[in-house]
């Protein structure tokens, strides 16, 4: 069996532990947490690039003592406190050769998430993709056509226009409030 994992808010808490983070240490750096809040939903949609996210934040304050690097390491020095540990340890259990990452975002800030959280060695594949996933999670199905593929994201439009009649060794688990018990279902049936 594969197992093809999410990232963001899957294995890793980007929204209720890394974004309330950054709002910190641009705080620390003297955005207030408000003004960086506000500043990230009217940016947000597309590719979210972290290192211009402060540098736009910095000059909009007209912050020049304190450099964007330094607020960025700040933030992503935190990476490994923030990943879902119980999953994490499914994932190792599960082994390399059967876990693949397809996350969506920003290459860049994405791959040095998963870098920084220290779950990259756990996967024999990682993809991060700006569009669709619908390419990478049907190329690792027919790659293991004799084997079931699972698909375990917390965003449901990412399942929309799969192929499952033509990869019927693909099944998705909504990673919700029931996620974990519904991968752990999934597993004990293997």
């Amino acid at each position: 069996m594969k197992f093809i994992f999410d990232f963001d808010d899957v294995l890793f808490y980007n929204t209720e532990k890394l974004k309330r983070h950054i709002y910190l240490c641009l705080d620390n750096a003297g955005v207030s947490y408000n003004t960086a809040e506000t500043y990230y939903k009217k940016i947000r949609g597309g590719e979210f690039s972290l290192k211009n996210f402060i540098l736009d934040l910095l000059k909009k304050e007209k912050i020049k003592e304190i450099k964007m690097e330094d607020v960025y390491e700040d933030i992503m020095s935190k990476c490994p406190d923030f990943i879902n540990k119980e999953l994490v340890d499914i994932v190792r259990k599960l082994g390399k050769e059967n876990c693949y990452l397809v996350t969506y975002g920003e290459k860049e800030f994405n791959k040095e998430k998963v870098e920084r959280s220290g779950i990259a060695p756990l996967f024999c594949e990682i993809n991060v993709v700006s569009g669709s996933k619908k390419e990478i999670i049907e190329r690792i199905c027919a790659k293991h056509k004799n084997e079931k593929a699972v698909f375990i994201d917390d965003v449901p439009k990412h399942f929309e226009n799969l192929d499952f009649k033509k990869y019927p060794n693909l099944k998705t688990i909504l990673f919700d409030d029931k996620g974990l018990e519904k991968l752990k279902t999934e597993i004990s049936k293997a």
